[in-house]
C-alpha cells in the first residue's frame, strides 16, 4: 500500500511539473512572438506615426483660444462683510450671469462693436462660459479659427457683459480679474498628444498583428513543440536547406582537400 502511495505521489509531482513546464514554455513562445516580428511592429509604428502627422500637421486646421475671468460681487464700496448667504446667493447668480453671456443680445452687441463679418449663432458655437466650482468667478473662453478674432470678440463679450450686467442686477459688482490676451499658440490640434496616440497605436497594431500571423501559421518551429503536441519524444529532425548546403559545400571542400594532398604525394 505504501508502495502504491509513493508511487501515485510521484506521478502527481511529475504531471505538475510537466504542466508547469508547459506553461512556462507557452509563456516564452507568446514573449516571443513580438520579438521575432519587430521589423512588422517597427513598420507599423512608423505607418501609422507617419499618417497621423501628416493628418495632424496638414489637414486639421489650427484653433486659436483665448479667455476671460470676471468676478461676481456685491458692489464697490459696500462695507457690508459677506456672509454665508450672501456667498451662496452669488454662487446661485453665477448660473444667472452665464445664461446672460450667451443670449443672441449680448453677442449681437459684441459683433457689431467689434466690425466682425460672423453671426450670433456662429459666436455662440465658439463661445463657453464656465463657472468655477465654490468661487463667485467666471471663465469665458473663445476658440477661432484667427487669432484676431478670438481676442477681438472676447474683449466685446466682456465689455457688453459688464454692461448687462450692471443693467439686470444693478447692486452687483462685475469685475474683470484676468483679462484676455493674444493667443499665439493654437490649442488645436494638440501635436505631441496626438503624434504619442500615433505611436502607441502603431505599437498596439503591430504586435496585435505579430500574435494575429503567428495564430494563423499551423507549422511546427521546433521539436519542444511536436513533442508538446503529439506526447512522444521527437527521434530526428531534418536539417534546414541552409545547413544541408553549408554540410555539402563543407563535405566537397574536404574532398577537394584530401584529393589535393594525395596529387602533391604522388
Amino acid at each position: 500500500m505504501k508502495s502504491n502511495t509513493r508511487g501515485n505521489l510521484g506521478e502527481n509531482i511529475s504531471v505538475r511539473e510537466s504542466t508547469n513546464l508547459e506553461e512556462i514554455i507557452t509563456i516564452k513562445e507568446m514573449l516571443d512572438v513580438p520579438i521575432k516580428s519587430w521589423k512588422l511592429i517597427l513598420i507599423s509604428i512608423l505607418s501609422i506615426t507617419l499618417m497621423v502627422a501628416i493628418f495632424t500637421f496638414f489637414l486639421i486646421e489650427p484653433q486659436y483660444e483665448t479667455s476671460a475671468k470676471v468676478f461676481i460681487g456685491k458692489e464697490q464700496g459696500s462695507k457690508e462683510e459677506y456672509s454665508t448667504n450672501d456667498v451662496e446667493m452669488y454662487q446661485q447668480l453665477l448660473k444667472t450671469y452665464s445664461e446672460l453671456i450667451k443670449t443672441k443680445d449680448l453677442t449681437k452687441a459684441a459683433i457689431d462693436s467689434s466690425n466682425i463679418d460672423i453671426t450670433p449663432v456662429e459666436v455662440l458655437k465658439k463661445l463657453r462660459v464656465v463657472t468655477v466650482a465654490d468661487t463667485q468667478i467666471i471663465e469665458i473662453k473663445y476658440q477661432s479659427k484667427s487669432p484676431d478674432e478670438a481676442i477681438k470678440m472676447i474683449n466685446s463679450i466682456v465689455k457688453e457683459f459688464v454692461q448687462f450686467a450692471v443693467k439686470i442686477v444693478p447692486n452687483g459688482n462685475v469685475q474683470v480679474l484676468e483679462s484676455p490676451t493674444f493667443p499665439e499658440k493654437s490649442v488645436v490640434p494638440n501635436k505631441r498628444l496626438n503624434l504619442c496616440i500615433g505611436v502607441l497605436l502603431g505599437l498596439m497594431v503591430g504586435i496585435g498583428l505579430s500574435f494575429l500571423l503567428e495564430f494563423l501559421d499551423n507549422t511546427y518551429k521546433t521539436r519542444e513543440q511536436v513533442e508538446r503536441e503529439v506526447g512522444i519524444p521527437v527521434i530526428g529532425q531534418i536539417p534546414k536547406e541552409g545547413i544541408i548546403k553549408g554540410i555539402k559545400g563543407t563535405s566537397n571542400d574536404n574532398c577537394e582537400a584530401d584529393n589535393h594532398k594525395k596529387n602533391e604525394a604522388k
